[in-house]
């Protein structure tokens, strides 16, 4: 199967304070760490969405492609991001949107949503642990055109919301994956 990726890098960060995403995580930026991820796990298509020049910059240093942008909303993000997937590789049966500020995600994990994708084609599958659900979520190509398409300032979310009954969950190997450094404080607490 050929599954894409738009691993989303447009935040503030405002409850951070600066930039969290260039922030040391076990001696090298936090971006760093879901751009291996998605590498080690075979996907072969990701682009990063964000609009910082210094992500860009971490993105050209690991040879993953960037778009650089100024809008306002999720929907922004996601559409863009789509929209470039679909122009590289329109052929894809499945787009991941991951968060880029979770530095524990393994790239098994990764890995194991591709493969539910490929035993379950059409359906919605998302990383959980322990009945929790988090990011990266991902999507099977009938839903494509509602994600182009999203309500303004909306995520995927509003996808997955409107098809409840073809989500699937995805074990992750612990707690840690799912958490997204929001705070310094969390970040401290990954350490």
């Amino acid at each position: 199967m050929k599954i894409g990726c738009v691993i989303m890098a447009s935040g503030m960060a405002r409850r951070f304070g600066s930039n969290k995403l260039l922030h040391d995580f076990h001696g090298e930026p936090i971006m760093v760490r879901i751009l291996r991820s998605v590498k080690a796990a075979g996907i072969d298509h990701p682009i990063v969405v964000t609009r910082h020049p210094e992500v860009v910059a971490i993105c050209e240093a690991e040879g993953v492609p960037s778009l650089l942008h100024d809008l306002p909303k999720r929907s922004d993000t996601v559409r863009l991001g789509m929209e470039y997937l679909l122009n590289q590789c329109p052929e894809l049966d499945g787009i991941m949107f991951a968060a880029s500020d979770q530095p524990c995600l393994r790239w098994e994990s990764v890995a194991a949503l591709c493969a539910a994708l490929e035993s379950e084609p059409g359906c919605i599958h998302r990383l959980s642990f322990q009945g929790t659900v988090g990011n990266p979520v991902l999507f099977p190509r009938s839903v494509f055109e509602e994600l182009c398409h999203l309500p303004e300032g909306k995520g995927g979310g509003a996808v997955v919301k409107a098809h409840p009954e073809l989500v699937r969950t995805v074990e992750a190997s612990d707690a840690q994956e799912l958490v997204d450094v929001d705070t310094p404080e969390i970040l401290q607490s990954l350490l």
